[in-house]
Order: C-alpha cells, then structure tokens, then sequence
C-alpha cells in the first residue's frame, strides 16, 4: 500500500514536470516554427472621390522584427455589403510590398473597407488580418445619404480583471458603453443587487471607457442600470460570479509590473499551488510559483526596464496546469522608434510651383520608408491607426479601437492610465492552453508561400501514354510590358511541371515546348496556373461594424475640389492628372533616358538605381564590366576580377542579368565592354531577381543592331496565365517647362506626391524628392512612416505651409 502510494506521489509529480516542460516547449515551437505576423498599411490619405487611386504601402512584422515568412501580399476593397469589388497581389520585398487601386468614375458614395493579409495569416485568427475603412465621395464630391432607417442603439459590456468575480474578493470591473457603429459613448449608472439595493456607481472616464471596484457577496447577483445618450434607462446583468477562485491584479510603476493573486477560503487542492508565466511578443520572460496553501494573498514583480515596447500577457495556472486568471499589460518603454527629418529646402504654394522635401535619417542600418504629400484638409486623419499604435496595440487585440494613436502621442500618467482601460476591455490573441499542455502543435492547413510558382498541369496523361520521368518543359513567358523570360520547368509530379519564384505583372502568354518527347506535343495539353489563393473570405458586417467617422471638413474640401474640376466640363479626367497639354512641352530626354527606354522593360526600366552609357565606347580600356563598375556606384563592393570577382552589396550578393535574363558572374565578365549599351545597377532590393534581390541587381544591355529581332516562341504551343497585379507609378507633373498655364487643363489633384519605396542607410542619409503644386492648394499635409532593418518604427507628420 506504502509502495502503491509513494508511486502514485511519483506519478502525480513526474506529471506536473512533464506538462510544465511541454507548455515550454509549445511557446518554443510557436515563436520558432509558428512565427506570429502582422501587417500595418500606409495610405496616401482616409477619404477618395470617384474616378481617384487609392496608393497604398504595406509592412509586414513578426513579433518585434520584420517578417521574412510571406513572400506576397494579398490587398481587397470590399464593399458595405462584404462583397470584394477588387482585389490585387504584389510581391512582398524587405517586408514590405506596395499598390493601388483605381476608382471608377462611376462609382456612389459609400464606405468601402480595404483588407490587407498574406496567406500565413489564413492559419489564425482572422480578426486580426489588418482592415482600414475608407469614405467614398461620389464625382461630385457627396458622401452617401444617411438612411434614414437607422435605428440608433446603444449597449455596454462588462469585463472583471483577471477574467472572473469571486465571491467576497474585491474586482476591478472595466467597462465599455458603444452605438451601434462601435463607436464610444458616455455612460452612467448604478450597481444593484437583486434587491435593487445600489452597491456602487459607475461613470465613463474615456472613451465611453471607466471602472469601478466590487466586492461580490455569495449567492447574489447583481445588474447595472445606466441611461444610455437618448435617455433611456437600460438593465444588463454582470458576468456570473463564482462561488470561489482568484483574483489577479496588475499596477505598473517605473521599469517594473506588480501582480497580486488573492484566493477564496476554500479552492481546489490543485489551486493552492501556482504556477505564473509571462508572455510578450511569443517569447516567455517571467515565470514564478507560488504556495497559497497556509495564505490567501501573495504578490510579485516583474522587471520589465529592459524588455521591448508591446503587450505582455500574464497568465495563472494551477498546480495540474489549468489556467485560472490572464490578464494583458502594455510595456512602453519608448524603445520603438527611430528618428528621421522632414525638411523643405524649397517651400512654395504658389501655383503650380516647385517643392523639395528632403527626408534626414541619422541611422546607418538600412531604412524602408513610405511618403505622402497631400492637401492639408484632405490629408487629415480623424482617429485612424498609425504604424505605432497598429504594430504595439490594435494589431494585437480583438475588438475596434477607438482613436489608437492617442495611446502613444505622450507620457502622461493619465494616458497610460486610459490606455489601461482599453486593455481590460478588449480580448487578446490567446493561446489554447489546453492543447499546448497535450503537446499539439497548430494546424498549419496554409504553408509559408514563395513568390509566383508556375504551376503546368498535362491534360492527355495516361499509363499507356505516359510523360517521361526525366521530362522537362521549355517556356517562354512574354509579358504585356514586352518583358520577356526563357525557362525551364522540371517535372514535379505524374502530370506535373512547377516552377518557383518567378516574377511577371498582368496577364502573360506562356509559349511552351517538350523537351525529351515531342510527340507529346500533338497527344497532350496544358493548363498554366499559379500558386495564389483563389478562394476570399467574406467580411461580415453585422459583426464587424464600418466604425466610420466623417471628417466634415475633409468632405468639404473634397467637394469644393470636385466643383472647380466640374467647371471644366468633359476636359477633366478625375482618374489621370488633368494635364492635357503637359505632354507638348516636356523636357528634352537624356542620352541615359532614351536608352532606358529602348533597352529596359518591366521592373527594368525607370530611375531606381545608376544608369550607365556606354554606346560612345568610352569603357572600352576596362578589362571587363566589374572593374568599369568598381567605385561607381556606392555601397557595391567590387574585388577580383573575370570570372572569380565577388560582388556585395548591404551583405547579399547583387543579382546579375543579362539583357533581363538572370545570369552568373562568368557569363558578365566573358562579355567585351565594346558590346555592351547600357547597364543599370538597381538598388536593393530589386525584386525582380529570385530570392527578392536583397543584394539588388546589376542589370547589362548588348548593342542592338539594325536586324529585325526575331520573335521568340514563335510557333510554339501557348497558354495564358495570371500573375502579380501591374504596378502603377505615381504621376508627379513637371511643370518646369511649361511656358503658360493656359495650355495646361486645370490641376485640382489632392494627393500631390507618393512615393512608396525610400530607402536610406549609412551611404544614403539624405534623400530628396520634388513635386510641383496644384492650382489652389495653400498647406501641405506631409505624413512619413516606416521601418528599419531592426523593426524600428518611424512616424512623422506635419503641415507645411508658407507664413503669411
């Protein structure tokens, strides 16, 4: 019996190790193999009229770090009714990807919801994919009349720190009091028993947000009765209270959180020891025991001075491991940004005249930055996310957050303490602790994706005509820029060939050709698909309310550009920059230029690097083309020559093409500089190489001669296939050489610059852009925001207007 007792103490111990190794072992395989990610997108401005596009930039994070899972983002615009209207996929690049969206001229009022994920996030929660609501004014500049159907309601919720009531152990009890949008309101009231006896009152604080303290009694029940804003009195019960259990309490002081757990008199045996864990950014940074069984009270403090800005998460489990009060925290140590400068060396709102913004960043790690000019009253954001308050708080909590960028405008005790109240009032990303404690790992039902995989599936396929295992197909993708790519595709499957990473825009026409059995030409077809996901979820938006907030002066002022552009007649056209006659006058092209434009295609072409002529044959002493580029371009590190130089560039190697097929160095360096027109040197990352190019791209063009070009794939078998939705480059008008306004259409754009991809490091601090004003406008709203290559974020925003 002695021995059967002593095993069964052995037994019940060995099982209390086992599952606390295993729940550490679980929050080690999520952080590792399941990494968290989420994404804040960057928006030229909150409020559009038909007939404009929507620029948009998107960041990816994971944790407190940049993310490297996804490899494409999926961006929608969805309608009131949760019906996409469009949706686009672009290529992600140092965590980043960016896009638009044209708005039909066509197009009513309405509020429209932009959603932004990859397909990793499909493996989580989903209410945590990034939304953004956006106004749409109609060509005249009118919003969507209210309908008068609308009926308004009002509710309040009630949440007890650390999860539960406990009878006779005092509660904080957090509330929050909301219309029917979501949207706060003020709220007051009264705590009643059920004998309507009144124990406590409550009043909002913020936000339709506030607290109070209760101590529940055994076998009571109680209600608040509050007036909501019409006046009506309304009734609503508390959450249940239980007969016994803890109470957790949380208070932050300078570099340290306090937690308090008080028990019942009588609790399970299993509960009168504890176990405390810690959690913040999927890494585990505190845990504690702690014995109850001789007292009901015990208290701990968790340094926190050193740790990143975020949410930490603190839970209590009993001795068997089940857990009995959570409770979430912020930790703003101020540690989340960097510093960057937004200067005007020319300032001017004049009409039509000429700006320079100068962005200053002192950091030497490399920076990915995102830039919006616009209309000061269009520009402006009424209680919008920002990529702070994205990133350190709604990006991590269910539930709409009302006004986020308040939480983190300033230091004040009353801020934090505000900031509080929003996270007992809100749910968190919980994990499912009881399949932790089995060992389960999570369903991964969606893998990490690469970037565009051609997939080929072989119609006609059967065992007495089967393909050849050492099959290979030979492609030939030509794009609609005239961008084209000779590849092979290796057989993946019975009826299968797949090719990865690959990149092209729009709709190309894939010519394609057996490489071992010909015959198999005439037997058999193929269909040409990609790896996207072909599926999209609804928004449901009787769960999931627009919250929307009209700007009344963003709306005016959107009106009174639409009444200048109607004025005009049929001249003006909303969708493009209204500049009829700006192609007339323009200044002269570059020799660089117009080889840019003869040589370079696709993601090739435009000024995104240095550009090199080399048709006057003044590189021909060189010995070959790496050492014509050594010390030319800056940051790219040269050494060796021929076939064994070695290239860097921000630590990755460049990616090497020849006449836009990817190549190796011995095939450059076998080239005479004599042959060579052109060669651009693109900054990283140049996503047109595989792998994303974080080494950017070294791109040489041979000599054309008067030949007629052949044209590849002529002949062959040939299919369609999709692939990343085509960029559009933002239209900034040059003004410089116009010689009078009348030969110009009137200028009434809105957003004036945008620009989408800056990059700066310790070779590029200072970068500068120019833009040309419209015809009225008189302040200029300008908003920056991004990230460094260690998950800094950066947000800086200001109206720039001259003194009067």
């Amino acid at each position: 019996m002695k021995k059967t007792l002593l095993l069964s103490i052995f037994l019940f111990i060995s099982f209390l190790s086992i599952h606390a190794q295993v729940i550490d072992s679980m929050i080690k395989v999520y952080s590792e193999q399941v990494p968290d990610e989420k994404a804040y997108v960057h928006f030229d401005k909150d409020l559009y009229r038909a007939g404009e596009t929507i620029w948009f930039k998107a960041y990816l994070f994971s944790g407190f770090s940049l993310s490297s899972t996804s490899k494409n983002f999926y961006a929608e615009l969805v309608n009131d009714k949760g019906n996409i209207v469009q949706r686009k996929v672009y290529p992600i690049a140092e965590s980043s990807s960016s896009g638009s969206f044209d708005l039909p001229d066509s197009m009513p009022a309405g509020n429209m919801v932009f959603r932004g994920y990859t397909v990793w996030m499909y493996n989580f929660d989903t209410a945590f994919i990034f939304q953004k609501n956006i106004v749409v004014t109609d060509k005249a500049g009118l919003t969507e009349k209210k309908k008068s159907e609308v009926v308004k309601t009002y509710s309040i919720q009630f949440f007890p720190e650390g999860g539960n009531l406990v009878n006779n152990l005092q509660s904080v009890v957090a509330f929050k009091a909301n219309d029917e949008l979501g949207l706060p309101v003020a709220a007051n009231g009264n705590i009643v028993d059920s004998k309507g006896t009144v124990v406590t009152s409550f009043s909002s604080k913020h936000d339709g947000m506030g607290a109070f303290n209760l101590t529940p009694s055994p076998n009571e029940t109680y209600q608040a009765v509050w007036n909501d804003p019409s006046g009506k009195k309304q009734t609503i019960s508390l959450p249940e209270v239980k007969a016994q259990g803890y109470v957790l309490k949380i208070s932050g002081a300078s570099g340290k959180k306090v937690f308090m757990l008080t028990r019942t008199d009588e609790v399970p045996e299993s509960w009168k020891k504890v176990n405390i864990i810690a959690l913040l950014g999927q890494e585990r940074i505190y845990k504690a025991k702690a014995n109850l069984a001789e007292t009901k009270v015990t208290s701990g403090t968790i340094p926190v001075e050193n740790l990143p800005s975020g949410i930490m998460q603190i839970t209590i489990f009993s001795d068997t491991w089940e857990p009995i009060a959570e409770r979430i925290t912020m930790i703003n140590n101020g540690n989340y940004t960097f510093q960057a400068k937004v200067n005007t060396p020319e300032l001017n709102t004049n009409f039509r005249a000429k700006n320079t913004i100068e962005i200053e960043v002192d950091d030497t790690v490399l920076s990915n930055l995102s830039l919006a000019v616009t209309d000061a009253a269009i520009g402006r954001q009424t209680s919008g996310d920002n990529i702070i308050s994205r990133m350190l708080l709604s990006g991590d909590i269910k539930g709409y957050v009302y006004n986020p960028t308040y939480y983190f405008a300033n230091n004040a005790d009353s801020t934090a303490n505000n900031l509080d109240l929003v996270l007992l009032t809100h749910g968190w990303r919980r994990y499912n602790w009881a399949t932790l404690a089995r060992g389960r790992k999570p369903v991964i039902k969606f893998p990490a994706d690469n970037y565009l995989t051609l997939e080929a599936k072989v119609f006609g396929v059967t065992t007495a005509s089967p393909l050849r295992t050492d099959e290979q197909l030979l492609i030939f993708i030509q794009s609609k820029d005239s961008s084209s790519q000779f590849l092979e595709m290796p057989k993946t499957g019975v009826d299968k060939f797949t090719l990865p990473n690959v990149i092209f825009y729009d709709t190309a026409t894939v010519f394609y050709q057996f490489m071992k059995d010909k015959k198999a030409e005439k037997e058999m077809s193929l269909g040409f698909y990609n790896n996207f996901i072909k599926g999209a979820r609804r928004i449901d938006f009787l769960n999931r309310p627009l919250n929307l907030e009209v700007d009344t002066a963003a709306i005016a002022r959107t009106k009174f550009f639409a009444d200048k552009l109607f004025q005009l007649g049929s001249k003006f056209d909303p969708k493009g920059n209204v500049l009829e006659a700006v192609t007339v006058k323009t200044r002269t092209k570059s020799p660089t230029q117009q080889l840019d434009e003869k040589y370079a295609s696709g993601l090739f072409r435009g000024d995104n690097g240095y550009s090199f002529d080399l048709t006057n044959n003044q590189a021909t002493s060189y010995f070959d083309i790496f050492s014509f580029l050594q010390g030319r371009v800056a940051g790219l590190q040269i050494t060796g020559q021929g076939s064994n130089a070695s290239l860097t560039w921000r630590g990755s190697r460049p990616a090497l093409f020849l006449n836009e097929m990817q190549t190796d160095v011995s095939q450059i360096s076998s080239i005479s500089v004599s042959d060579v027109a052109y060669i651009k040197v693109m900054r990283p990352p140049f996503i047109g190489a595989t792998g994303g190019g974080a080494g950017g791209a070294i791109a040489v063009y041979t000599k054309k001669g008067g030949d007629v070009k052949q044209e590849p794939g002529k002949g062959l078998n040939k299919s369609l296939v999709v692939g990343y939705s085509a960029p559009k480059e933002f239209y900034s008008p040059n003004y410089k050489d116009l010689s009078g306004s009348s030969e110009v259409t009137a200028d009434y754009r809105t957003t004036l610059y945008w620009n989408p991809m800056i990059l700066t490091d310790a070779t590029r601090k200072k970068v500068r852009f120019e833009f040309y004003n419209n015809d009225i406008t008189k302040a200029y709203r300008v908003i920056l925001e991004g990230v460094n290559e260690i998950g800094k974020m950066v947000r800086v925003e200001k109206v720039i207007q001259q003194p009067k």
